[in-house]
């Protein structure tokens, strides 16, 4: 049977893990916060990258092509991973 002082017990333990849980959640939305901005960055250079692709030829326009190739799946993995934190 529960005693009062059991219940009380309860009472705290879900308080302290409610007010953990509070703060987790807090830093984890300031950490994707700066992930956001991080991938906003990246895709605002991307779009840089690609207006200069498009302007060189030859072995230079291969190797611009390349890197915003590699940018482009960077920027998918981390919007993946923030999908996956949301």
């Amino acid at each position: 049977m529960m005693t009062r002082e059991d219940l009380k017990a309860l009472l705290d333990t879900l308080a302290t893990q409610r007010d953990e849980l509070i703060v987790r959640a807090h830093l984890a939305r300031l950490e994707a916060q700066d992930d956001w901005r991080q991938l906003e960055q990246q895709l605002e250079h991307l779009h840089a990258k690609a207006a200069q692709a498009a302007e060189v030829t030859g072995d230079t326009g291969r190797d611009v092509l390349a890197a915003a190739r590699l940018m482009g799946e960077e920027i998918a993995r981390g919007y993946e991973r923030l999908r996956k934190t949301l």
